[in-house]
């Protein structure tokens, strides 16, 4: 069967499935074949269970089994439990608001069953189901309403069934060979249903790397085609000096070191393209004033665009210090008397250095003469939102702020057209946080130690919690509203709640009074991941911080130390696994961003380092997969060698990235 073909080609879904799976972005049955599983529970083997750490999925064959009992919770919650037991010891397997489990469990022992392993209260197995014979390694798919794992699953084995003969091969095998990778059609089959954990690691090994050698097969014909443009050839001889005297410190040798690549790329006639990374407060705005006063000592404008408006409200109050009255900011909020007064200065060339939010993407900002694009905190902004700024000058300079920590290998693959500088340090008079592991024992202790630091020092805190409302099947994880409604009780400070159901104006509103000082402690979601600087906030505590990936855990942890005060982390958790563990550990012994990136990137892949959400990672694909980056700077390597040396064959992949790319193109410019 044809792999373009809609997914009602197929046996199980109909319009009203197939509606349900287009809102998961798929169409068609080639759409679906390139779904990626989101991670695997590997059931090939049985496990004791005593030898179950808590939280790990396993398979456990079936000694013995009792009755099924059921019951209500005072809050209404139906809970289905029955006792399994084997050579090992017994434990009760739990299900949630399923009274019709009772008709699927066994009557008598034999078979497995498959679960998640809950020992924080006693013995309990969460999420299971029954199979007569050992699964295997079972994918695991990104749902929507309406859609379950078992739906997935059968779809995707009939797109399988139906058009795996027809998945072409796009690399030669001489090429194959030369890197050990299988045949695509083996490949995705088995990424979505493989033998073996074996032949899942030769699958994953080969899709990550053809979409690594497409992306970079893109990026690098993109850096080839900006170094054809001519772009604006600013003089930078003479200007660090005067930029230096509005600075009321000294840089650090790493800031200085950019200044100077900075000045090297704005003084070439082709167009700048930099990517600045840099750890939480190592100091990038102060690159991005330095390329912005260039620009305005040289007759040019110059945008900084932020995420937020608080964030953008920061850079305005920077750059007036610096440009007086030739600075200008444009937000989504401000009055309509008031935005037609900016647009107007912009567009007439009376204001110089400009900074905003959304609002600068819009039809109707025109400016004079932009010389330089700024975009801060880039995973926050889509590619299309970034390309639409860079059209609004011929070929200007452009420079993109990360403060999250890439390794180099993935940077060039995921920023393969740009030049990238890297800022390590901390300018001077910052301390680093103090970080330490809390128990569940200790938390009463520690809120009361926070407590005092409010009262006696003045300072504010954050408490971070991963979900906004308490979940039944997650009983001893905080949800905010939980924890919010516990320090309010408990505390004698002023509490406030923040999380993503609010609207955007009242999560401005609240941040505004917690950088004025009107909150002492702000329980939040992950929501106050981007940077808003409130030097006050010197403690951050971060509720079932196992939940988290480090490089994120980093993140929240640099919301505070942005003062002269010494900061605190506190990583509650009440996980008792090893892994988990050794992993918070980590933070509580280095501040490097890198290398914590580094221990991310081993443990839990790419996709969580980076955030595929925030990138809409989707050209990205099955790499984000790859847990090893040796296959990506192979892939790389060949993707570079094949340009300059293509051989017969080569041209199956070439085509294969303009196809994929050529709606995205124009749009991927600036990435």
């Amino acid at each position: 069967m044809d792999p373009s073909k809609p997914l009602t080609s197929i046996k199980g879904v109909g319009p009203g499935r197939a509606e349900q799976f287009a809102r998961l972005g798929l169409f068609s049955l080639s759409d679906l074949l390139e779904f990626m599983p989101r991670g695997y529970l590997d059931y090939s083997k049985e496990r004791l269970i005593a030898d179950i750490d808590d939280g790990e999925t396993a398979a456990v064959r079936i000694g013995f089994i009792g009755p099924v009992r059921v019951f209500r919770t005072k809050s209404g919650i139906t809970v289905s439990t029955v006792s399994v037991g084997d050579a090992s010891g017994n434990m009760t397997v739990t299900w949630f608001n399923q009274p019709y489990i009772s008709r699927i469990v066994p009557k008598e022992p034999g078979g497995y069953v498959v679960g998640t392993m809950d020992r924080r209260s006693g013995v309990r197995f969460l999420g299971a189901s029954f199979s007569k014979t050992l699964p295997g390694v079972v994918p695991v798919y990104p749902l929507v309403k309406g859609l379950n794992q078992g739906t997935v699953r059968k779809a995707v084995r009939a797109a399988l069934d139906a058009c795996a003969d027809s998945i072409e091969e796009t690399m030669p095998a001489s090429r194959r060979e030369k890197y050990g990778l299988i045949g695509l059609k083996d490949a995705v089959c088995a990424v979505h249903f493989p033998e073996s954990a074996e032949m899942l690691e030769k699958a994953r090994r080969r899709l990550a790397f053809e979409d690594a050698a497409v992306l970079t097969l893109v990026l690098e014909t993109l850096r080839g085609e900006r170094k054809a443009e001519r772009g604006i050839a600013f003089r930078t001889s003479g200007l660090l000096g005067e930029f230096l005297s509005y600075l009321p410190f000294e840089p650090t040798e790493a800031q200085y070191a950019v200044m100077n690549e900075l000045a090297l790329d704005m003084a070439s006639p082709k167009p700048m393209s930099r990517l600045i990374q840099g750890d939480v407060g190592s100091g990038k705005t102060v690159l991005a004033l330095y390329a912005m006063f260039i620009a305005a000592k040289n007759g040019y404008q110059s945008v900084l665009m932020a995420p937020t408006e608080i964030l953008a409200e920061q850079h305005f109050a920077q750059l007036s210090r610096i440009f007086g009255e030739k600075a200008a900011c444009l937000t989504g909020h401000m009055s309509a008397r008031e935005k037609a007064a900016v647009l107007e200065a912009i567009a007439n060339g009376s204001v110089t250095a400009v900074t905003g939010t959304h609002a600068l993407i819009e039809s109707g900002v025109e400016f004079s003469k932009l010389g330089v694009v700024i975009t801060d905190e880039q995973h926050r902004f889509g590619v299309r939102q970034r390309a639409a700024i860079g059209k609004k000058a011929e070929a200007p300079d452009t420079v993109i702020m990360s403060a999250t920590p890439i390794p180099r290998t993935l940077s060039l693959i995921l920023y393969g057209d740009l030049d990238i500088s890297i800022v390590r340090g901390m300018p001077p008079g910052r301390k680093p946080a103090v970080t330490k592991l809390v128990g569940e024992h200790k938390r009463i202790d520690m809120y009361r130690y926070i407590e005092k630091l409010i009262r006696d020092e003045g300072v504010q805190a954050y408490a971070v919690c991963p979900m906004i409302g308490d979940n039944e099947e997650l009983e001893d994880v905080r949800s905010a509203e939980a924890l919010f409604d516990e320090l309010k009780k408990n505390l004698s400070v002023r509490v406030e709640l923040l999380h993503g159901r609010l609207k955007a104006k009242e999560k401005e509103a609240l941040m505004e009074r917690f950088r004025r000082g009107e909150i002492d402690l702000l329980v939040s979601t992950t929501v106050i991941e981007v940077g808003v600087d409130v030097p006050n906030a010197c403690i951050m505590v971060i509720e079932s911080a196992e939940r988290f990936g480090l490089a994120q855990l980093h993140q929240l942890r640099g919301r505070v130390g942005r003062g002269e005060k010494q900061s605190y982390c506190f990583l509650l958790t009440a996980s008792r696994s090893k892994t988990a563990l050794e992993r918070l550990k980590l933070l509580t012994e280095t501040n490097d961003g890198f290398l914590i990136a580094e221990k991310d990137l081993e443990t839990r892949g790419p996709g969580e380092l980076i955030g595929m959400r925030q990138h809409g990672i989707s050209e990205f694909g099955a790499a984000a997969l790859a847990m090893d980056l040796d296959t990506l700077r192979e892939a790389r390597e060949f993707a570079v060698e094949l340009l300059a040396s293509p051989q017969e064959g080569d041209e199956k992949l070439i085509q294969k990235a303009r196809r994929k790319y050529e709606h995205s193109l124009e749009n991927v410019v600036i990435n």
